[in-house]
């Protein structure tokens, strides 16, 4: 049988070219479980990241089939050893297991079982055991509901302690091989993962994750070759497998850093996607599909295709009038407006959707309820409209050169208006068309349609934070500052600010601008029209520097870009902005009389190479008014952390030519 390969069958990918921390070589890993080394009894920090609070010094995960009475099912045997290094690493003695459930039903699930661990503490020179018992095993439901999360909770862990645990997932799942994550929030030491495959089956290999690229991982296809036994109408049939082992050494942990929605996207992984099926005596089954044969699928899905017919809401459309509205606009955003007075989101995100009727009768639904009930009516109405499928960011990649629907998390919907297209989400409650969540902005989107010659979609336009300053005011001769902030927000920065009111969070978009004790009365204006732009109007008040006759005061009195972003001098993912920003700032400050400006700043003006990120700053003076002009242009979502202290160094250099005053004396 045919295997497919991403890449060779010994291959060794070097990750390692960072050199602001070294992984320093580790001995070889201790694989007797239940007895931990002196040396990791011991051990009090980590070289390669002495940041560590613990680290995973070993973790196995061996995956076979077995086949009991005919029936195929995948076995993940699974050890793992953690040292916790410090108090603030207790946490990391709380251990998660992931599994699926889907219904419960028997054939259509995982079985966790064979759970141990223990704690390792030394106490007075002796080596203290504390085992694991049922009471110390939670389980909960995850956000997906078809997974659950059973959690070991260790006793007597503290900082020395080492914990070792192990467990087994039977999954009835045969046909789909869970993704093997070698990274985790701490370092890991030493890991390896073992699978089999029976050659009945044909499959493709694949790793991902080449941003955190100070590690090492090694694949080789071993000599192991496995013998698997199926009997079917009374005759044994048997075949070899094909064995793969992966090590990962010295790999460093994904850290929680500003402007990333998801680390362990960009983690080292290995997937393995089960592609073709060909059982003793069986017809062959093609399991993977071409992104052609996707969209069919969902096309003739119940909860997908079948939902864009049945408009649910016509006779209140016939009789609120929007068949007989001339233009499309106007059409589109009526018709937006009778859905939301009859279901409201409901705070999930699907791909699929449920009956219409379900979903009035309810009154709520995700954003998939509300996005096909949208698109059938809008067809309903005389616009074309469609559903557009997503990998949410912090979630997954979609990749277009290798079609699956392991990755797709969400439907949005698609209005085509001949020139352009424009799109609709659901859970949008506080905004018009063409905003969608921060987690939506991603670059490909896949519209799903019959006969469709351009399927993809960049979605990253699609929530713009577009935000006008306008500061007016006056400094008094004992350096007092008094001004008024005008902030017009549209498009995205609107929808924050309709959001963050409505649930009674009153000055939380200029809390960042602005000191609180610089506050002293702030309106807001066109909350509920969310076709119009939001306008803050903030009094302020501020004491400036004033000595000697001397008043400074700092070209820019609000900040231009959160410097706290880049605080760190190091990265290690990716930068992902939230969304693309076009904001000014316009300050126009008098000065007391028989004063004036004995020194201006600079203007300044930074961009990176492609001119994605811009900044600048323009300070003047007209008479006895001084004036600064700033613009901050965000024109790009995704940074490579190789990018990071380029960005740095310009918010750096901006932040500091921002304080930089004008130096007002006395006549």
């Amino acid at each position: 049988m045919k295997h497919y390969l991403t890449f060779s069958l010994l291959l060794i990918i070097s990750l390692s070219t960072s050199q602001s921390i070294t992984a320093q070589p580790i001995v070889e890993p201790n694989l007797k479980w239940g007895h931990p080394t002196q040396q990791e009894l011991e051990m009090s920090n980590y070289t390669p990241d002495p940041d560590a609070d613990a680290v995973v010094l070993c973790k196995t995960t061996d995956v076979q089939y077995i086949i009991t009475k005919d029936v195929l099912q995948v076995v993940y045997d699974v050890k793992g050893r953690i040292k916790i290094l410090k108090p603030e690493g207790i946490k990391h003695g709380n251990v998660d297991i992931r599994f699926t459930v889907n219904d419960g039903a028997e054939g259509n699930r995982d079985v966790v079982s064979h759970v141990k661990g223990t704690t390792f503490n030394v106490v007075n020179g002796q080596v203290e055991r504390s085992e694991l018992t049922s009471e110390m095993i939670n389980t909960q439901r995850a956000i997906d509901p078809k997974q659950r999360v059973m959690t070991l909770l260790f006793p007597d862990v503290k900082a020395g302690s080492v914990i070792e645990y192990e467990y087994t997932i039977t999954s009835d799942l045969y046909r789909e091989i869970k993704d093997w994550e070698a990274q985790c929030a701490m370092p890991v030491a030493y890991t390896r993962y073992e699978v089999s495959i029976p050659e009945w089956f044909g499959f493709y290999v694949q790793t991902i994750g080449n941003e955190y690229n100070r590690s090492k991982i090694t694949q080789q296809r071993t000599n192991k070759r496995p013998t698997y036994i199926i009997e079917t109408s009374g005759a044994e049939y048997e075949c070899l497998g094909v064995n793969f082992e992966f090590e990962g050494r010295n790999l460093t942990a994904l850290k929680k850093e500003p402007l990333i929605f998801s680390p362990q996207v960009y983690a080292q992984r290995v997937i393995i996607d089960i592609d073709t099926e060909l059982l003793p005596r069986h017809t062959k089954h093609k399991y993977s599909m071409t992104w052609d044969e996707i969209d069919q699928y969902l096309l003739k899905h119940n909860n997908f295709g079948k939902l864009l017919s049945n408009n649910p809401l016509k006779k209140e459309m016939k009789k609120s009038g929007i068949y007989n509205l001339k233009n499309d606009d106007e059409r589109i955003m009526v018709t937006i407006k009778l859905l939301r007075q009859h279901v409201e989101w409901n705070g999930k995100y699907e791909l699929y959707g449920n009956p219409a009727s379900q979903v009035l009768k309810n009154g709520t639904g995700s954003n998939a309820d509300i996005n096909f009930m949208l698109i059938a009516m809008l067809n309903d109405a005389g616009i074309n409209a469609y559903p557009a499928v997503l990998c949410a960011r912090g979630s997954d990649i979609i990749d277009e050169n290798h079609p699956t629907m392991k990755n797709l998390s969400s439907t949005i919907a698609v209005i085509d208006r001949g020139d352009k297209l424009q799109v609709f989400d659901g859970s949008m409650e506080n905004a018009t068309i063409d905003i969608l969540p921060t987690n939506f902005l991603v670059s490909q989107a896949r519209v799903i349609k019959k006969d469709n010659s351009k399927p993809w979609i960049n979605l990253e336009d699609k929530a713009i934070e577009r935000i006008s300053h306008k500061i007016t005011g006056e400094i008094d001769s004992r350096g007092k500052l008094t001004a008024t902030c005008i902030s017009t927000h549209y498009d995205k920065a609107a929808e924050w600010i309709r959001t963050f009111a409505k649930i009674g969070y009153d000055n939380v978009a200029h809390n960042k601008k602005f000191q609180p004790s610089q506050i002293v009365d702030y309106k807001v204006q066109g909350i509920e029209d969310i076709e119009k732009p939001v306008t803050e109007i903030i009094n302020l008040s501020s004491q400036l520097y004033c000595k000697d006759g001397i008043i400074n005061l700092p070209q820019l009195i609000m900040p231009l870009i959160d410097q706290e972003w880049f605080k760190s001098d190091k990265r290690y993912s990716p930068i992902e902005f939230p969304n693309k920003v076009d904001e000014t700032i316009e300050i126009s400050l008098s000065i007391p009389d028989g004063w004036e400006v004995a020194d201006i700043p600079a203007p300044i003006s930074l961009n990176t190479s492609d001119k994605t990120i811009v900044m600048a700053i323009t300070p003047s003076i007209k008479g006895n008014t001084v004036n600064v002009s700033s613009q901050l242009s965000i024109n790009r979502l995704v940074f490579n952390k190789s990018d990071y202290k380029g960005i740095k160094n310009l918010v750096d250099r901006i932040t500091k030519q921002s304080k930089e005053p004008f130096v007002i004396k006395k006549k």
